[in-house]
């Protein structure tokens, strides 16, 4: 480590961080609600200190070097651990503070995790959070690169380095307008389904691996339509474009409303799908998270029950 860097003071680590985010010493002045020359000053002061240059200047901004990016994540990783120690003095302080970051696919948001974030929230008003959509298996390299305490996602890949806490199987059906023939079934199987049109979703999102694993696996299930949103297969199930397979969780509402109708899958080939909890391996995480993943524990039982509606009577 050079001498010079023992004189880098820690404002001008922010300013660069800031430019660096940005991709621009204006957009990074805005952000800190500083003139733009004070950003640059500092960043040339820092390049001066570390004898280096740190950005190249382009047309419309600025872009790391080699240099520059090895700066950068020792920055990140700094901002990590302080990150950290500042959830730990909070500990002390017991949960009145704190900041919990949770990775989520955005079905299991809304009906099982922001009902659940609510009453937690309520009991525990100073606590802030970090929510991170995205699909199951970035949910787990969000929790392995230590980006997020907490993940929620349904039948992501397992991982070694991931520490699995809980697990709740959930039904899997078949999503279909209200005036669908197969509307009125009290189940259906995959032999039901021959012949329809299907609308698959993202294999990333709801169980979507899975599912479109079995539903096409021999040709028994040809796609006639394929997109990378569950969401988004729902309106076009209800354009009456096909039907599609996925469980209830993230629709209860609409199912509710009777916007959508589901009808459970039965029989042996019927995917198996499943709500799974999981943190990282170390023990590192905060007070306010360690709690709040207990709660989510607890209230994963409590989940299933709603589901119940959903499920096969036999089942």
């Amino acid at each position: 480590m050079p001498k010079s860097f023992v004189h880098v003071h820690l404002v001008a680590l922010r300013y660069f961080a800031e430019a660096a985010r940005a991709g621009s010493m204006r957009q990074a002045s805005d952000f800190l609600s500083i003139a733009p020359s004070a950003v640059n000053r500092q960043i040339l002061k820092l390049e001066d200190q570390l004898q280096v240059r740190l950005f190249d200047r382009v047309a419309d901004g600025v872009k790391l070097t080699a240099a520059g990016e090895v700066l950068y994540g020792y920055i990140s990783n700094l901002q990590r651990d302080l990150d950290k120690a500042i959830a730990q003095i909070d500990d002390m302080r017991g949960l009145r503070r704190g900041h919990v970051r949770i990775a989520l696919e955005d079905g299991i948001a809304r009906d099982f995790f922001g009902p659940e974030l609510a009453k937690f929230s309520k009991e525990y008003p100073g606590i802030s959070y970090s929510l991170i959509m995205q699909e199951a298996a970035k949910v787990m390299e969000c929790l392995a690169d230590g980006e997020a305490d907490i993940g929620l996602s349904v039948d992501p890949p397992t991982r070694s380095d991931i520490r699995r806490i809980a697990a709740l199987p959930i039904p899997t059906g078949a999503i279909m307008r209200p005036d669908h023939p197969l509307a009125s079934r009290a189940s259906v199987t995959l032999s039901d389904l021959a012949g329809e049109r299907m609308v698959l979703g993202s294999a990333g999102y709801g169980g979507g691996g899975p599912v479109n694993h079995i539903l096409t696996e021999g040709g028994r299930h040809r796609p006639f339509i394929e997109i990378n949103t569950s969401d988004s297969a729902l309106d076009l199930v209800l354009a009456g474009l096909g039907l599609a397979v996925r469980s209830p969780v993230g629709i209860m509402e609409r199912l509710g409303r009777g916007d959508l109708v589901f009808v459970p899958l039965s029989g042996r080939a019927t995917p198996k799908m499943q709500i799974v909890l999981w943190t990282q391996m170390s023990q590192g995480r905060s007070n306010a998270a360690a709690v709040l993943l207990q709660r989510l524990t607890a209230a994963l039982p409590l989940f299933s029950e709603k589901l119940e509606v959903w499920r096969v009577a036999d089942a």
